[in-house]
């Protein structure tokens, strides 16, 4: 497969294994859950954690875990073929979480209590089926938002990372797809030939994760280096230059 690749997909291949390497997100022996939606990420960063056994001396096993949110036009059997195409196993529940979070009763968040009742779900699940990491295919551009999401409407300086550790070690968050750009995994999946299912969400095209990436994507547009100092930002906070809480 190397030689036939084109220079942009090494390129994505290239920026997906050194955030492997860089965050120490895959060990030898890992059990990796991988939670696929169907959308271009998690099915690109699905592609790329098989091929990479074949060439990498680190043995892992993989398993698709797809969670069908309850939506109207929802396509499980399709996700599930996509991941059977690749040699991956693949597990599926079905759910209502995304009706109750759309409920008359919650009209103020349903992205948080949806996404709350399908990381819990999830992570029950690792520990039912003995998995020890979940890769979720956040990229760059979602570390980026989520950090002006934070600030905008919660009052803090927070985003996604790389890694993150819970339940005392037990499992671990990983996303390996956090050098990577949005419109990169886009030409990825494109080229790769990777069959992407639309978001059947009611909220997907009007929410404030929206308004934030039309707010960048303007700025971007102006200045090509304002995507990169964020996320270069990110790692390098000047404690001494920010203002203390106030009481």
């Amino acid at each position: 497969m190397a030689n036939s690749l084109s220079t942009a997909d090494k390129k994505v291949l290239g920026l997906f294994g050194k955030a492997i390497r860089e965050y120490n997100l895959i060990e030898p022996d890992d059990r990796l859950a991988v939670a696929v939606s169907g959308g271009k990420d998690s099915l690109a960063m699905l592609y790329m954690l098989k091929e990479r056994m074949k060439w990498v001396p680190i043995k892992y096993d993989l398993l698709a875990i797809h969670l069908d949110m309850g939506f109207a036009g929802t396509q499980p059997r399709a996700v599930e073929q996509a991941c059977l195409d690749m040699g991956v196993p693949f597990h599926f529940e079905q759910t209502d979480y995304g009706l109750k979070a759309h409920s008359p009763d919650n009209k103020e968040n349903p992205c948080f209590l949806c996404a709350w009742f399908r990381r819990k779900h999830l992570f029950q699940l690792c520990k039912k089926l003995q998995f020890n990491k979940i890769a979720f295919g956040h990229n760059k551009d979602d570390i980026i938002e989520t950090l002006l999401l934070n600030m905008f409407y919660s009052g803090g300086i927070s985003t996604m990372v790389p890694k993150q550790v819970f339940f005392e070690g037990d499992l671990t968050i990983i996303r390996p797809m956090a050098l990577l750009e949005d419109d990169r995994i886009k030409g990825f999946a494109r080229r790769m030939g990777l069959l992407v299912i639309p978001n059947p969400c009611p909220s997907a095209q009007n929410s404030s994760r929206k308004e934030i990436k039309t707010f960048l994507a303007s700025l971007y547009a102006r200045n090509k280096k304002i995507r990169g100092n964020i996320f270069h930002a990110l790692s390098h906070v000047r404690p001494d230059y920010l203002p203390p809480p106030i009481s």
